[in-house]
């Protein structure tokens, strides 16, 4: 019994597989680690907004410019740790970063596109 805590432990502390995250979430993991912009800028809606931190970005064309500034050149180091909360069409996760790891909200339409994110 220990034993499968112990395992059950050690897999939670495991990055979630690719196939294990919602669409939205994957399609983010998948964009920012190739550092491909348009493979990342396929994952939000015409007029998704984003929220770093204390900063807003509404629109493809101002996540777009923010991407290219601050997630695209340091994409592979991006690491989905694990989903903490999740309810259709939204996810509060874990993510791993450069700076450390960040509690992230993702709110997708029906289609899987990212409609809103915040990075906290």
């Amino acid at each position: 019994m220990v034993r499968l805590s112990l395992l059950a432990l050690a897999m939670l502390s495991q990055p979630a597989l690719t196939e294990d995250l919602p669409k939205p979430i994957s399609c983010y993991q998948d964009g920012t680690n190739a550092k491909d912009i348009e493979a990342y800028m396929s994952c939000f809606t015409a007029d998704a907004e984003m929220i770093d931190v204390s900063r807003t970005f509404v629109g493809q064309d101002a996540i777009r410019a923010w991407a290219l500034r601050e997630v695209i050149s340091n994409g592979e180091t991006f690491r989905h740790r694990k989903i903490l909360e999740q309810e259709p069409g939204c996810a509060k996760t874990e993510v791993n970063w450069p700076a450390g790891s960040f509690t992230t909200h993702f709110g997708w339409d029906e289609d899987g596109k990212i409609s809103c994110m915040s990075l906290q």
